[in-house]
């Protein structure tokens, strides 16, 4: 018994659960930590930064993560791949640092009102990027013992920054700069690789157009991801206001555990009804249908009492602040309704490889979004980006049903 139980907690596959465990409840954390620190405009702006740092992110992924995961096996061998891959993230840091700084002498012009905020906020973002390149290059090494030491060292950092800022009257400049600091381990990480690698300039060249070729679909399509997804969120904050802004971060980080769990299932469900589809389409669906009942049912049972508790719970994370805002959390539980309808679709999307139907899915929601965000949030406020956000998925279940239906590949 001693032996298995062992074998399970050190294995590889435990060590990725608990980095992205790890992560996941860092960012919770440190949400929860500044909604009741921060005054509601400082905890808006801060919600934004994390916003816009997570696109820039999804960006820099897609230009060298994400190509990164898909060749190394290909470049396995040549220790000069991992170098250039290095200098293609410094390069994405210079440009942030050019881009924030070009920014900074537009609003020295004119007087956006930005300029205390930019160079604390590039900085995290920066930050944020290189920690997320070393926690992916970890990853596709298969160093997991590095990565979990390096995710230990970067969650007591942040929790401990977002502590001290907890029992200090500190600006969002001060926060963001603490914050920063926050990621040190990983900053000195990457730094290491720097010093480390092994550069060959034509070869060099040669990675770098083959990860660009890679980019020119990847890149879009994260981008159109972002804005599908927090299209409603960042306008609300133009419309309504940062404060509200914050107010609809903060509920959505409630509903983070949910996403994990959604996660997990499709982690899980996936492969094995992949398994059964090989067997017969017919049986991968009658699975997908018995285990999706069962695996959706504790989401259920949570999403219910969230809709009843909604006044409780967003006291209890964000305190008398947000007291007033109960009503997101029940607004958000009918969006999950919806989301839970969508998800057997989503999946047999992803069984039957009909990838470029995200992509499409994406885009004309994206359409839909922009077209309706001024009204809905001008008329209807922060339910207005709610229900925008539920004509979203109605509007995918809608392409992807129909896309299934066509094929004959319908539940």
């Amino acid at each position: 018994m001693k032996f298995v139980l062992k074998s399970i907690l050190f294995t590889d596959k435990t060590k990725v659960i608990l980095d992205q465990a790890l992560y996941s409840g860092t960012t919770f954390l440190i949400i929860l930590i500044f909604a009741r620190t921060l005054q509601t405009y400082d905890f808006g702006v801060f919600v934004s930064i994390q916003l816009y740092t997570f696109l820039l992110m999804s960006i820099s992924s897609a230009f060298v993560v994400q190509p990164m995961q898909v060749l190394y096996g290909t470049y396995k061998e040549n220790k000069s791949y991992l170098s250039a891959t290095v200098l293609m993230q410094l390069g994405v840091i210079l440009i942030t640092f050019f881009a924030v700084s070009f920014i900074y002498i537009l609003d020295r012009y004119y007087d956006f009102g930005w300029s205390m905020v930019l160079f604390p906020a590039g900085a995290y973002a920066i930050a944020t990027m290189l920690f997320d390149y070393v926690r992916k290059r970890l990853l596709v090494e298969n160093k997991m013992n590095k990565l979990v030491v390096i995710e230990l060292l970067v969650t007591f950092s942040q929790i401990a920054a977002a502590a001290i800022s907890y029992f200090l009257e500190l600006s969002i400049s001060q926060v963001l700069l603490l914050m920063t600091l926050g990621f040190l381990p990983s900053i000195v990480f990457f730094i290491g690789y720097l010093i480390n690698s092994t550069y060959i300039k034509t070869e060099s060249l040669d990675f770098l157009k083959t990860h660009f070729k890679q980019a020119q679909w990847l890149a879009p399509t994260a981008i159109v991801q972002w804005l599908t997804s927090n299209f409603f969120v960042a306008t609300s904050g133009l419309i309504l206001g940062v404060e509200a802004l914050g107010a609809f971060r903060l509920v959505q980080t409630l509903f983070g555990l949910i996403n994990v769990l959604l996660q997990g299932i499709e982690s899980y469900v996936l492969p094995q009804a992949s398994i059964r589809f090989q067997q017969s389409k017919q049986v991968a669906y009658e699975y997908l249908k018995t285990l999706i009942v069962k695996t959706i049912f504790p989401v259920v049972i949570i999403l219910l009492v969230m809709f009843v508790f909604a006044d409780q719970i967003i006291l209890l994370a964000g305190g008398k602040a947000y007291i007033t805002y109960g009503f997101v959390i029940r607004w958000m539980v009918i969006l999950y309704v919806i989301i839970l309808i969508n998800y057997p679709v989503r999946m047999l999307i992803r069984l039957h490889e009909m990838n470029h139907l995200f992509l499409s899915g994406y885009i004309i929601s994206f359409a839909l979004s922009l077209s309706t965000a001024s009204y809905l949030l001008s008329n209807f406020q922060l339910t207005g980006a709610i229900i925008g956000l539920g004509l979203n998925q109605l509007v995918l279940f809608v392409i992807w049903q129909y896309s299934l239906h066509k094929r004959e590949r319908s539940l």
